[in-house]
């Protein structure tokens, strides 16, 4: 038998070139390409000082997007309010922002505490509010509220109501919320 090299060889020509066809055919794509441009943003919305903030111990944060409330007290029996130790202002120059309030946590309280009231309140008027509320042993968290809309140059009161039950005499509740800005 004579093995004919020449036709062996383009025979193996052949075989490598098609492979190398189809491994380069395999590995043809197309990209997507974004480009994102990011600038620094005001905080137009953040907190200011309402009338009873000395009340409630209110302390800001360096950017005023932070608050603390360390004196809140809730007596038995009788509802406390606070109706302006806080405010949420909108500082943009025109327009208006949206705004909701939403739960995160909240921790004791619920054998001697009765409710925990926040409500953010625009001349008189209730926007919404976040209520907290105990059957005596546990905590019931509100929702989410909806948004609601925040016109320039506007401050709202962040009004708290508390309740602690009849005859109660210690206990003390941790509450964290937040305002998101859309």
């Amino acid at each position: 038998m004579k093995i004919n090299c020449k036709r062996n060889l383009k025979f193996v020509m052949l075989l490598l070139s098609s492979l190398l066809i189809a491994s380069v055919s395999a590995s043809v794509y197309y990209s997507l390409i974004m480009t994102s441009t990011i600038s620094v943003a005001t905080n137009n919305v953040y907190f200011v000082l309402g009338a009873d903030n000395a009340t409630a111990g209110v302390v800001l944060n360096s950017d005023n997007t932070t608050a603390t409330l360390s004196s809140l007290k809730a007596y038995p029996n009788t509802t406390t309010t606070y109706s302006d130790p806080l405010r949420v202002r909108n500082n943009a120059s025109s327009g208006s922002t949206n705004i909701r309030m939403r739960p995160i946590s909240i921790v004791g309280g619920a054998t001697n505490l009765i409710f925990v009231n926040f409500t953010l309140i625009e001349s008189g008027t209730l926007k919404t509010s976040l209520n907290y509320t105990s059957n005596g042993s546990v905590w019931t968290s509100p929702s989410t509220t909806g948004w609601v809309s925040i016109s320039a140059n506007t401050e709202w009161n962040v009004t708290i109501e508390t309740k602690a039950i009849a005859g109660a005499t210690s206990d003390s509740a941790s509450v964290s919320i937040s305002i998101d800005v859309q």
